[in-house]
């Protein structure tokens, strides 16, 4: 399909340029482009959790400025920067604001985002707003209005970045259409702000959860190249903040914050999980450089709105070259009288929950002081493109971010992230967080720019050659472990669901040795999740419910969420096909049958044979793309040891537990996929003796316990060395595994077609020793406690 570009962009305003290029495409490619946008935003990641909610759309316009509009919006915002940090460290120090009664006192102490243990944290404006967002908004009468400002955690900034990206990759016509401004220099140079703070690592920390905002902070992290870490990654100790990792403990430079203030350091302020005890204590000794310091949580809350001007005049000696939204603080009685007169031309902001709203005015009269009051003002709309929609009109706002330089003034991210919707519908701060009733436009700068388009460039420069993939913190490790054990699990409980499903299609009743096989595999299923064997009170058609049923923490649906869950901890450790797979999964999860219908199996049994393609794809896909470092040898340990564990379980429970028939032989070599390997070694004949081999003994087969269990000796082996005497069993438990399946022989282990006493034995301590192993893998690497020391006497 040809594309046609028309005449010169040059030759009338860019709008109207852009408008008439867009009318002249066909409807289908149209289609197909926004197919294709939407399509990139869930592959990446963007949906996290949103199992039931629409994903955040990608207009496929892109929201055009000027370089005279944006001269404006430059000019205001670097003022703006300037003042704001001016006034953070006015507040947290001599408060010159509250004593000239710019500020009333009021209503800075009785604020709850004020934070009185940040008096003086940092030494200088500079340091107490390195990093500034800030929403904007065109007017209908074409001015520029700033709304609002964000600096605790400023959301937005990665989807800006990944919006230009994805519409370069599938729309690369319109992304040569006009002549724009890059983005990659800013984030070059916020990636050197934060780099250049001395001997220690870059990190974003990160709240944990697996939200839109949590893949934003993994891809930011990504194209920034450092490292993306939550609370329980580091530690205070010495007087530094420190990075645990398999190699041991790194210290930390300097930290790009996405906690909420209160939650930044349990010692100091309240009690929460994500924070990192003495991180104010170590920001206020610069032993950590924070670009966003705990207490800059004002300007999120509106709080500094109502005396922007007058602070401008005071400390810049200068008034504000960017009109700010006109707001009030809800006790001046003066101003709240215009609010009665006309309250739906407000919106309040609650100061003590965070929330924005329309105008309640017995609230506000009834605790005046908890509000931040300030005036609606009409924005300007954007055509916005949807194929079965046509274009539509929606109001728009956008946010900017800005970065300060000491000595020099702040520099502005060419670009913005923008939401549009109905304007009633727009929160304020923007958050990176889904609305179904908004949507986004990637925001360009006109004008000629340096080729710039990525942060990695080529260089002449003596390099030192490197096959490590950098360090890796101990709870990558440990998520990565877990993901590789959920994944396995899965594939064998769908692999034995697959066998027991047909049983339940034959005509009823079972033949007792049906029976036996059906409650065998189901069992098995309900064990291997962490579940109980069917008890006399229940029957198999209930225990296939709970295998079954979304809500269930023994379900195939949970495990499919915790392998999820593990994947996207560690989201920047896997390639785009990898997460085009994992999309593919949750898809499985939206298709999961409320109700299965157990009378008619084979519905059920197609989804667990997509489920089945799938994840195992996706350890081919990691295979494929992760260098063999340790972060693929953690993952790599997890699948085998639980492969080792629910083989050698299931081993148990068909040959010590039951009385296997010809049946039930082959329904366990089809569940082990090693039913073709078994035909050509001995035909026909199902053997217990040759099956015990096969599956438990034999080191060249890949679904045996032996073959895991080798490959368990040779990954422990060239993990990360511990120093620590009594860490060093880890080793030793692989080789006495290895060691006992070497003496072990498949005819001691039946004789005369009957188990005997040995196996379970056997079995039963393989399982002991493989529980083992996971322990001292836990004790090892992933957790960084002191060993406890005896008191010395005198």
């Amino acid at each position: 399909m040809s594309i046609n570009l028309g005449a010169s962009p040059t030759s009338a305003p860019a709008t109207t340029y852009l408008t008439d290029w867009f009318e002249r495409q066909p409807p289908a490619l149209l289609a197909r482009w926004h197919t294709d946008l939407q399509h990139q935003l869930r592959e990446n990641g963007a949906s996290f959790e949103r199992w039931h909610r629409p994903s955040r759309q990608l207009d496929l316009s892109p929201w055009l400025f000027t370089a005279e509009q944006w001269q404006v919006i430059s000019r205001g915002i670097k003022q703006r920067h300037r003042l704001l940090a001016m006034m953070l460290a006015d507040l947290y120090g001599p408060q010159q604001l509250l004593v000239a009664g710019i500020m009333p006192a009021e209503v800075l102490f009785n604020c709850p985002y004020y934070l009185p243990e940040c008096h003086n944290i940092v030494p200088s404006p500079a340091q107490w707003l390195p990093m500034l967002a800030t929403d904007i908004a065109p007017l209908t009468d074409g001015r520029f209005c700033a709304f609002a400002d964000s600096c605790q955690t400023p959301a937005g900034l990665g989807f800006a970045l990944e919006h230009r990206l994805a519409l370069k990759q599938h729309m690369p016509e319109l992304a040569q259409l006009l002549p724009k401004r890059q983005l990659a220099d800013f984030f070059r140079q916020l990636r050197h702000y934060l780099q250049n703070r001395g001997d220690g690592l870059t990190a974003i920390l990160t709240h944990g959860n697996r939200d839109t905002a949590y893949f934003e902070h993994a891809y930011l992290a990504n194209y920034l190249d450092v490292a993306l870490v939550h609370g329980a990654d580091l530690m205070y100790r010495e007087g530094k903040i420190w990075l645990k990792t398999l190699s041991g403990l790194k210290p930390v430079a300097a930290l790009l914050r996405y906690l909420e203030d209160l939650q930044t350091d349990p010692l100091a302020l309240e009690h929460h999980p994500a924070g990192v005890a003495g991180l104010i204590h170590s920001i206020r000794q610069q032993q950590v450089f924070c670009a966003n310091p705990p207490g800059a949580a004002l300007l999120n809350c509106g709080i500094l709105l109502p005396y922007l001007e007058d602070a401008a005049t005071f400390l810049l000696k200068e008034p504000l070259a960017l009109p700010s939204v006109p707001a009030f603080w809800g006790q001046d009685s003066a101003l709240l009288s215009k609010v009665k007169a006309a309250p739906d031309a407000f919106i309040m902001h609650n100061l003590q929950h965070g929330q924005q709203s329309a105008v309640d005015l017995d609230r506000v009269l009834k605790q005046p002081a908890a509000f931040i009051v300030r005036q609606r003002l009409s924005l300007q709309t954007q055509p916005c493109y949807h194929p079965a929609q046509g274009q539509t009109l929606l109001s728009g706002i956008f946010r900017t971010f800005s970065l300060y330089q000491a000595g020099a003034a702040p520099i502005l991210l060419p670009g913005a992230f923008s939401r549009l919707g109905e304007q009633s519908s727009i929160q304020l701060p923007l958050t990176a967080q889904d609305n179904p009733a908004e949507l986004s436009k990637d925001v360009w700068v006109l004008g000629d720019d340096k080729p710039l388009e990525s942060l990695l460039q080529s260089s002449s420069a003596p390099v030192t050659l490197s096959r490590e993939s950098g360090l890796l913190p101990s709870r990558v490790a440990n998520h990565l472990f877990w993901l590789g054990r959920y994944n396995e699990r899965l594939n064998l409980l769908t692999r034995a669901l697959r066998v027991a499903l047909p049983l339940l299609s034959l005509p009823l009743p079972l033949q007792p040795q049906q029976q036996q096989q059906l409650h065998c595999f189901v069992d098995f299923c309900l064990a291997a999740n962490g579940g109980h064997p069917i008890s006399e009170q229940q029957t198999v058609n209930t225990a296939l419910r709970q295998l079954f049923a979304p809500e269930h923490q023994l379900s195939v649906f949970a495990l499919l969420k915790n392998v999820v869950y593990n994947a996207q901890s560690v989201r920047e450790y896997f390639s785009d096909d990898t997460w085009y797979l994992l999309d593919k999964l949750q898809e499985a999860i939206y298709h999961w049958p409320a109700e299965p219908d157990l009378q008619q199996p084979m519905e059920i049994i197609r989804l667990l044979d997509d489920i089945v393609i799938l994840q195992t794809a996706l350890y081919g896909m990691n295979n494929e793309t992760m260098s063999r470092t340790q972060a693929l040898r953690f993952m790599d340990i997890g699948q085998h040891l639980e492969r080792a564990w629910q083989t050698s379980s299931l081993l148990e429970r068909v040959f010590v537990n039951s009385t296997p028939d010809a049946s039930m032989l082959e329904a366990l070599l089809r569940m082990a996929d090693t039913l073709m390997t078994y035909r050509r070694r001995y035909r026909s004949e199902l053997n217990p003796v040759a099956i015990i081999d096969l599956l438990l003994l034999d080191t060249s087969t890949p679904r045996s316990v032996g073959y895991q269990i080798h490959r368990l000796q040779r990954q422990t082996a060239a993990l990360p060395e511990l120093t620590t005497a009594d860490r060093q069993r880890l080793p030793a438990l692989a080789d006495a595994l290895a060691a006992l399946i070497a003496e072990l022989e498949a005819q001691q282990l039946v004789v005369q077609h009957q188990p005997s006493l040995q196996l379970g034995e056997h079995l039963q301590h393989i399982q002991q020793l493989l529980r083992r192993l996971s322990d001292e893998m836990s004790l090892s690497y992933f957790t960084h406690a002191h060993l406890s020391r005896p008191w010395a006497t005198t």
